[in-house]
């Protein structure tokens, strides 16, 4: 049995949402973080801050979920930020021009 290798938690803080990535974000990780999406962040109107400062590897299906996230806030007007990403993973949102499309700090 594979070990688990990725966590995702949410935090409600007034004013947004603070999500917390942990892990690897990959195609096994895809069936989680889906239903967390479903059931945590798609059901309240908020701003999300994502913090992936211990997100240590996204594949192109975890950077297909951040397209999902960011789909469901646009719908609602709302804003996504991503905060402290590794090395890897900015480069990653670069080489995808995801940069533009979110707010990355």
């Amino acid at each position: 049995m594979r070990k688990k290798m990725f966590e995702s938690k949410i935090y409600d803080k007034d004013k947004f949402l603070l999500v917390e990535l942990k892990g690897d974000l990959d195609i096994y990780a895809e069936d989680e973080f889906r239903s967390f999406i479903e059931k945590e962040i798609e059901p309240v109107d908020k701003d999300l801050l994502i913090d992936i400062k211990d997100l240590d590897y996204l594949d192109s299906t975890g950077l297909g979920l951040f397209m999902k996230i960011y789909k469901i806030s646009q719908a609602r007007a709302k804003s996504v930020s991503i905060i402290n990403p590794k090395e890897n993973i900015l480069k990653l949102f670069k080489i995808t021009d995801l940069t533009e499309v979110f707010n990355m700090e």
